[in-house]
């Protein structure tokens, strides 16, 4: 890519990276230490709705959209760091075993701030990326994303030994603070089209898009982004309480994530920027669902031996590789079916659906966990995620349709 493009892909990355630090602590850490104080399954499962904002930033997506809002994104994206910084070391003000509602608030408004950001971000990527460049585009945004989960989750596990709670956390939370000054190095494709509109006039935009999503040659798209990494999210979250009910300590459940996890799903990412850059899209969807449909069985073989370290330690390589390739494609993938009209109302509209996606499968793990036990949830998880191999023969059609910017 030339020296521009590289920049850009960069700074997505570092910005990418800052939303992974709180989703890292709420995904990877706090399940952990909820296990500790002996939660149930579903109740953990349940706190994962702490990540709404995720789902419902399409109810304000196009504001990124806005003329009078996009010339100001760099601005804005920095402002957005500097509140996501300061909820992040609100978690140093008090312990979860004293203040457990003052955490969960807190992981509700760093949600809030990371996925407004990622609005932002969003929309310069589909703007800035072009159809070569989406593969490595998102080998960015997915590698960058896990390297501050890696942060915000196993990081802090290893930290906290040494550190001490409160300063581990500190720690983490300054990366988003230093990651803040990538915004100045993105530049926004805006369309040439910026004429205020009024506010009657977006909503009707909004409406007359959300019914082309749902039109009948596009609809596919929304039924894979909501069905792709559902049955994968089923499995993942039985990880963590899977470990913790084995009794690894925290420290090993991090250094697992971080030699080998966090690896395996960065070179996840890269070898997903690889195949949606050299295969055919369609078939680059159908290769990686499979993938995430037999990933599966390791965790399972895994959970029946006992979580034994080097058995899961590899089940868990398995699954954040795929995880790291799956998602990589998935959001290269719809990329390509997003309107540049309305990217970051479409974009963020696609990506919530399978935010929405991750939600339910956590929830639907860990309920089903509470009642038919873990080797019963990732036997479904694994014929859950072969499904949305039954929609793929339509997404090139579907793909193509989506991204027409004329009206329907």
């Amino acid at each position: 890519m030339k020296p521009r493009a590289n920049a850009t892909v960069a700074a997505l990355g570092l910005l990418y990276a800052a939303q992974g630090v709180p989703y890292g602590f709420a995904s990877e850490y706090l399940p952990v230490a909820l296990r500790q104080e002996h939660y149930s399954m579903g109740a953990i499962a349940a706190l994962g709705w702490l990540q709404l904002p995720w789902q419902l930033k399409f109810l304000y997506a196009d504001l990124a959209d806005r003329p009078a809002v996009s010339p100001y994104a760099r601005r804005v994206l920095l402002a957005l760091q500097v509140g996501l910084f300061v909820a992040m070391t609100g978690f140093a003000w008090r312990s979860l075993h004293d203040s457990p509602r003052l955490w969960f608030a807190l992981t509700f408004v760093a949600a809030l701030f990371a996925s407004t950001q990622d609005i932002f971000v969003d929309a310069i990527a589909v703007r800035s990326l072009t159809s070569a460049q989406r593969g490595f585009g998102n080998t960015a945004q997915v590698a960058g994303y896990r390297l501050g989960m890696l942060v915000g989750g196993a990081g802090l596990l290893l930290l906290i030994a040494p550190l001490g709670s409160r300063f581990a956390v500190l720690a983490c939370a300054s990366i988003v603070l230093v990651t803040g000054g990538a915004a100045f190095a993105l530049r926004d494709s805006a369309p040439a089209d910026r004429a205020v509109r009024p506010a009657a006039v977006r909503r009707s935009e909004a409406m007359t898009l959300v019914r082309h999503m749902f039109g009948r040659r596009a609809w596919p798209v929304v039924a894979v982004a909501l069905t792709y990494k559902l049955g994968l999210h089923m499995a993942a979250f039985l990880i963590k309480p899977m470990v913790v009910d084995a009794h690894w300590t925290p420290q090993e459940i991090g250094a697992v994530v971080v030699t080998a996890g966090t690896t395996a799903g960065l070179a996840g990412a890269v070898a997903g920027g690889a195949l949606h850059r050299w295969v055919p899209e369609s078939r680059a969807l159908a290769f990686a669902a499979l993938l995430q449909s037999l990933v599966c069985l390791p965790l399972l073989l895994a959970h029946w031996a006992g979580a034994p370290k080097g058995m899961t330690t590899a089940a868990i390589v398995a699954e954040h590789f795929v995880t790291g390739a799956g998602t990589t494609v998935l959001f290269a993938a719809l990329m390509s079916a997003t309107r540049t009209r309305n990217a970051a109302l479409h974009y963020t509209l696609l990506t919530s659906a399978n935010s929405l996606a991750i939600g339910v499968g956590s929830t639907l793990g860990g309920l089903l966990a509470d009642h038919l036990g873990k080797s019963a949830v990732l036997a479904i998880a694994a014929v859950v995620g072969a499904l949305p191999l039954g929609l793929l023969g339509r997404w090139s059609a579907a793909a193509a349709a989506s991204a027409e910017n004329g009206e329907d």
